[in-house]
């Protein structure tokens, strides 16, 4: 299953039909002033598969993201940036069950939105993801990420091993996008592990920032934890550190970054702290069931 926002890519054992997070963090800047940035990052999503009676699954995603950022002391420095996006393609299932395609387009609107919604705003991409499944514990995958973002044109070479070590222990993810360890504490409830996280993304600022754009490398290591409080319904935190690029600002049609805002200067890195909920459905419990129904 392909878990999709914009540039994140996750192959994972579950579904989150309907999740909610926010993620947060403050660092100081790496000039001489004492300011400090404090941002918080909202993300919601919706996911509508539809399997077929021969494997073949539409795959219909709803993601939107709101970034708010603020300097400290000075609150009256603020920035608020947008993105709404709507993959939607297929999984396609060999007759051997041995092979699954995955192909989607990307369609996505990422600005700040303080002028009306234009080309400049717009961005489209897609996916391809080639699995071999060599057995029901493990699974094989490579493919491609594109998409047309701000700064120009990304590609994104994608490979990972999906590997269910025991009923405890779960390996999976795509690299270089994100990868877990995960472990099954109290048996089908409580999960803890590590997560690698790389997630890039672009912005177009207005008119009055001269059609400039924000771009963010986000890159993290994280402790999570999974709880289920009740039948699929799912909390979860995460606490990690972060070793990638702070979200700058670029001049428009360029590479070159641009000190006109204060909100988008190099930031010392920081650690940072994630909660949500979502409505999870464990791909391998549902097979466990299955299993023992027949």
């Amino acid at each position: 299953m392909i878990s999709l926002f914009s540039a994140k890519i996750v192959a994972q054992p579950f579904a989150d039909i309907l999740s909610f997070n926010c993620q947060t963090f403050s660092s100081s800047y790496k000039d001489s002033s004492h300011w400090k940035n404090k941002t918080d990052d909202y993300f919601l999503n919706l996911f509508l598969p539809k399997q077929f009676k021969n494997g073949n699954t539409l795959l219909i995603r709803l993601n939107s993201e709101l970034l708010n950022a603020t300097i400290k002391p000075d609150s009256s420095y603020s920035s608020r940036l947008s993105s709404v996006s709507m993959p939607l393609g297929m999984k396609f299932v060999s007759k051997n069950k041995k092979w699954e395609t995955v192909a989607l387009v990307i369609p996505k609107v990422a600005s700040d939105f303080k002028n009306k919604i234009n080309p400049y705003d717009y961005q489209m991409g897609g996916i391809f993801i080639e699995n071999y499944v060599v057995n029901s514990d493990l699974k094989i995958k490579a493919g491609l990420y594109y998409n047309r973002e701000a700064f120009g044109d990304f590609y994104v070479p994608l490979v990972g091993v999906d590997w269910r070590v025991n009923d405890r222990i779960n390996f999976y993810g795509i690299l270089p996008t994100n990868y877990k360890v995960e472990f099954n504490l109290i048996r089908n409830k409580l999960y803890t592990g590590l997560n690698f996280k790389s997630f890039t993304r672009s912005f177009r600022l207005s008119a009055k920032d001269n059609k400039d754009y924000v771009r963010y490398d986000e890159m993290q290591v994280k402790l999570f934890v999974d709880c289920f409080v009740a039948p699929k319904i799912l909390v979860f935190g995460e606490v990690g550190y972060s070793i990638g690029k702070s979200t700058l600002q670029y001049t428009y049609n360029t590479k070159d970054v641009t000190a006109l805002n204060p909100l988008f200067t190099a930031v010392k890195s920081y650690p940072t702290f994630n909660i949500g909920v979502a409505y999870r459905v464990r791909l391998d419990l549902k097979k466990k069931e299955e299993a023992a129904t027949n």
